[in-house]
């Protein structure tokens, strides 16, 4: 079947932006999986990588040059050997994929094993899991609860003046009309369980994202003279500008004071440090009697001894979950497992020896645990699942 690289090239765009439809993506696939001829295909991929806009790239010409050829003759970029192992990753397809991504993996897609390929004891269930989606559990100050993904879209409830509505795109939004009285000031509290994720507009007008096992508590309608909030887990912010009424988050022992801003807070009580992420404005990170303030693309981290450290970061990669991405930078097995079993509401168990190895790359949210646990699989690091266990070996 002759291929057409103007066409090739359009639904490869699409899936590259992550914008194709199922039919476009399933039609990618079907023309790289029904192509009999590898000189035919290395000139249509070819083709579809160079008529991608180079803003549209995410990394270096020299280096893509050097990862397309890479894919065209079956072979893998050289590592030196004192360098931590890195696999690169590819916004993976079932059976058949393009390995041109944000970073990549290097594999022949026409050996490409899949999950349910490989053989199964007779003592093992294997199944697929699915990514979370949005799922969450609000508690009203009254201590009435609401199962959010399976409420109705509209108003949920009134609290005094003030209305709490699910909208049509399936978020939480809080508006009230005159000033507060103390019964708007109790706190409503929002849970996301593993395997979720929820938004919520604030009464001020300020969003917030919730990843995955994570909450926010707070006020139908905020104080006159603050705004005030407590989070677990991980929230993204971006916050209404008020100058009388600043915006405090209170995440355990520590706190960030705003005005008007857009950061990320990431207090997994499972995590090494808590750390809050900068990425428009100015904030004030005070932990136990000490403070920093932090400059757009600065982290500050509060470390197990109770010390804060402040660096500058990749505010893409700390944010990345909001936008619907996992993104590693040199992250061991336990870290990148730990971000799944959140997200895929699995147990993670590891069996022998852990691998040491480090891994950078991007990978789609929206994609089944066994496409994940592929692209390890293809670093050397093998992994089985159990119903909701995903067991780590090497």
């Amino acid at each position: 079947m002759a291929i057409s690289p103007e066409r090739l090239s359009a639904l490869f765009r699409r899936y590259y932006a992550g914008i194709a439809t199922p039919a476009e993506t399933e039609e990618l696939m079907d023309l790289v999986r029904s192509s009999q001829h590898d000189d035919e295909l290395a000139h249509a991929l070819r083709h579809a990588w160079e008529h991608t806009d180079a803003d549209e790239k995410h990394f270096g010409e020299q280096e893509s040059q050097q990862m397309l050829n890479a894919i065209l003759t079956d072979n893998t970029l050289a590592q030196p050997a004192e360098e931590p192992f890195r696999i690169r990753w590819v916004r993976y397809a079932a059976a058949a994929v393009i390995v041109i991504a944000a970073t990549f993996a290097f594999y022949r897609f026409k050996q490409q094993p899949t999950v349910t390929q490989r053989p199964v004891a007779t003592n093992q269930v294997l199944t697929d899991i699915p990514p979370g989606g949005n799922r969450a559990f609000l508690v009203l100050a009254d201590g009435a609860g609401i199962h959010l993904d399976s409420a109705k879209n509209g108003l949920l409830a009134r609290t005094g003046d003030a209305e709490i509505t699910k909208t049509d795109e399936g978020k939480i939004a809080i508006s009230t009309g005159n000033q507060p009285g103390n019964n708007l000031l109790q706190r409503n509290l929002l849970t996301t369980p593993k395997g979720g994720q929820y938004q919520l507009t604030l009464s001020d007008g300020s969003k917030v994202w919730l990843n995955a096992s994570s909450s926010v508590r707070f006020p139908a309608a905020f104080a006159a003279n603050e705004r005030r909030v407590e989070i677990t887990g991980e929230v993204y912010f971006e916050v209404t500008k008020d100058k009388k009424r600043p915006f405090r988050v209170k995440f355990g022992d520590s706190e960030v004071e705003v005005l008007g801003t857009s950061f990320n807070i990431m207090a997994y009580p499972d995590e090494k440090a808590s750390k809050t992420t900068l990425l428009e404005g100015s904030v004030r990170l005070s932990h136990t009697g000490q403070s920093r303030m932090l400059v757009p693309g600065q982290q500050g981290a509060i470390q197990s001894d109770g010390a804060i450290v402040t660096a500058t970061v990749d505010t893409e990669r700390e944010t990345a979950w909001k936008q619907g991405l996992f993104y590693f930078r040199d992250s061991g097995i336990r870290e990148i497992m730990r971000d799944a079993s959140r997200w895929y509401d699995i147990e993670v168990e590891y069996r022998g020896k852990i691998p040491k190895r480090q891994f950078t790359g991007k990978v789609s949210r929206h994609v089944n645990i066994s496409e994940l646990l592929n692209m390890l699989r293809y670093a050397g690091v093998n992994s089985t699942i159990e119903n909701r266990k995903v067991v780590i070996s090497m």
